[in-house]
Formats: C-alpha cells, sequence, structure tokens
C-alpha cells in the first residue's frame, strides 16, 4: 500500500520545476563598465569579466578569466573559449594558454542578439560552462554625427548671413 501512493506521487514529484540552478551556468552580472563572470562548484572556481559591459555587433570584446582551484597545485592548464550566437552549433573558438596571471581572449561578435559563451576546462574531469549575454546593435557611426552637426552648423551661418544681406539693401518704393 505504502508502495502504491509512494508511486503515485511520483508523476506530481517529477513534474514540479526544479530552483536548483543548473550545475554548468555562469551567473553573469553587470558591475562597473564590465560583465562579471562567476561560477564554482566543489573543486574549481571561475571568475572574470567581459568588456565592455554592453557588447555590440562588429565591435571586439574582451574576454578575462581566471580559474582557480579550492585544494592542491593551481590550474595551469588550457582553456577553450567558444563565442556562439545562442542556439548555434558553431562560432569563434580559441584554445589558450595562461598568461601571467590569467586567460584573456579577444571575439567580435557579428549580429546583434543573444550569444552565448562556452568555455571547458579538463581537471579532474572535463568542464564545460556557458554564459549568456546579449550584443546590442552598432551606434551610429561618430563621422555621420559630426557631418549632421556639420551641415547644421553649415545651415545657420548661411540663414545668418542671407539674413545680414537681406537687411542692408535699400528697398524700393512701391511704384504707383
Amino acid at each position: 500500500m505504502l508502495c502504491a501512493g509512494l508511486l503515485a506521487g511520483a508523476p506530481a514529484i517529477a513534474a514540479e520545476p526544479s530552483s536548483v540552478k543548473p550545475t554548468d551556468r555562469i551567473t553573469v552580472n553587470p558591475r562597473n563598465d564590465v560583465l562579471e563572470l562567476s561560477w564554482a562548484d566543489t573543486e574549481e572556481r571561475l571568475q572574470g569579466a567581459i568588456q565592455p559591459d554592453v557588447p555590440r555587433q562588429g565591435q571586439p570584446l574582451k574576454v578575462l578569466l581566471n580559474v582557480g582551484s579550492f585544494e592542491g597545485a593551481a590550474f595551469e592548464g588550457p582553456i577553450t573559449l567558444t563565442l556562439r550566437e545562442q542556439g548555434a552549433t558553431h562560432g569563434q573558438s580559441q584554445t589558450l594558454k595562461k598568461g601571467e596571471v590569467n586567460w584573456h581572449a579577444e571575439f567580435t561578435p557579428e549580429r546583434e542578439g543573444r550569444y552565448q559563451l562556452d568555455v571547458s576546462f579538463r581537471t579532474t574531469r572535463l568542464k564545460v560552462l556557458h554564459a549568456d549575454f546579449s550584443v546590442s546593435s552598432r551606434p551610429v557611426p561618430r563621422f555621420i554625427l559630426w557631418a549632421m552637426v556639420g551641415l547644421i552648423g553649415t545651415m545657420v551661418v548661411g540663414l545668418g548671413i542671407r539674413s545680414v544681406v537681406r537687411k542692408g539693401k535699400p528697398s524700393e518704393p512701391p511704384a504707383l
């Protein structure tokens, strides 16, 4: 009887949404001028940043990462970073050796939209982590803004000269 009750309740338990955060997700938080990255499990931790804090289409973004162990020797091995559009199976990929302090890479997103940064490395086992963020559209180029300011300035100067020249001409009396 007890087994039948447990079996009857099993589908209801399985149908409840899990409030547990997936263990392969890197937390992404905007902080100062960067997107701060953080992740940890029982063996390692990952900290890093994406610069700038608002990645833009067609403009390079920098990824800085530090992977550390809670116990034992410091992690020195290579890591592989892949930047891809969300839902895509391929993207820009780099395998990196550790620099003086951490790992760093540069990517250029080709389109605006949702992107995923995949970070993989091997310690006691292979770990593949994912960070989700958005890439904004390209801002209006500065030369277009300066051209508009120049055009408006030229129009204002031209209208000012025109009003001065018109006031300087004597008006003829109307013909009778």
